[in-house]
């Protein structure tokens, strides 16, 4: 007797453990998902900015004499300025005149057409602009050595900080009639300031 109210009471309390499980896994029951977390702490240094330029690659036109020889491509110039000390800032650049022995193609002889393809890198903040170009001018001391007055190819608010690229610029070389054939070298030098 006893055996059999043994037996009916395992049974039920095994249908109770199957009916609970089955209810675990049932579709639209909530299962709790198991989680865990870790902390990390974190101390970050933002260092002091920088403001530098880099020119371009050498460039290497073929010019005519007696032309004014446009659209002479002076490339992409990079240039950084992260200092967010409050100073509006200017990239300008200067050029020698371009000298083969006595000969010489003068830098007032040579205009400068600023590139508008303005870019920022990741995390800039605004855009400079462009420059309005103009003639080199200044006074040539040492043909060769002595460089003209800086021309601006693009100018900034102070509010504008970040990694930037300046494509497009162009020079007019104008070579006087008569102008001895041969190679003619020269510097153009690039220089931000802030």
């Amino acid at each position: 007797m006893r055996e059999g109210v043994g037996a009916r009471r395992a049974l039920a309390l095994t249908g109770v453990t199957i009916a609970a499980a089955a209810a675990a896994v049932l579709p639209g029951k909530p299962v709790a998902a198991a989680s865990g977390n870790s902390s990390q702490s974190v101390t970050a240094t933002v260092v002091a900015g920088t403001l530098t330029v880099t020119a371009p690659p050498a460039i290497t036109p073929t010019l005519v004499p007696g032309t004014g020889n446009a659209n002479v491509a002076l490339g992409t110039v990079a240039f950084t300025n992260t200092l967010n000390d409050g100073s509006a800032w200017s990239v300008t650049m200067t050029s020698t005149d371009w000298v083969n022995g006595a000969n010489a193609i003068h830098f007032t002889d040579m205009s400068v057409t600023p590139g508008l393809t303005l870019g920022g890198g990741v995390g800039s903040t605004g855009t400079p602009t462009a420059g309005t170009g103009g003639t080199l001018s200044g006074t040539d001391g040492t043909p060769g050595t002595t460089a003209s007055s800086p021309l601006t190819l693009a100018t900034a608010a102070s509010t504008v900080q970040g990694v930037y690229t300046q494509a497009g610029s162009t020079m007019s070389v104008t070579v006087p009639g008569g102008t001895p054939t041969g190679v003619y070298t020269g510097t153009i030098t690039y220089t931000i300031t802030g």
